[in-house]
């Protein structure tokens, strides 16, 4: 049966998905334009701060369905909430590290091969 709490959840999960396939879009034409191989894209912010927010909604998404499921285990919730919690603590960083160092310098800790 359809309840709210299930359509959150789906909602959720595939818009962190649409999120995903968008960012791996954009990321495809940026690194187009300036001719760089995907290896320099994925270490910078502008493709890491709404990568890992979208994951993070994919997954809490996945931990509301599992909440919402008519037997719900607890391995899957405890799982996916920490996916969750570890792409949103990421995203922050990867966006305080794109207001700070700009949105085109590698996140901190990653060098650019």
């Amino acid at each position: 049966m359809l309840t709210l709490p299930s359509l959150l959840s789906a909602v959720l999960w595939i818009f962190g998905l649409a999120g995903v396939l968008a960012t791996l879009s954009y990321a495809d034409w940026w690194r187009s334009l300036h001719q760089q191989g995907w290896r320099s894209i994925v270490l910078l912010p502008r493709f890491l701060s709404p990568f890992c927010l979208s994951l993070t909604l994919f997954c809490g998404g996945m931990a509301l369905s599992a909440i919402t499921n008519s037997s719900p285990s607890w391995w899957q919730i405890a799982a996916w909430s920490l996916l969750a919690v570890i792409f949103a603590i990421y995203a922050g960083s990867a966006t305080l590290a794109g207001r700070r160092a700009g949105w085109d310098a590698p996140f901190e800790g990653m060098r650019q091969p």
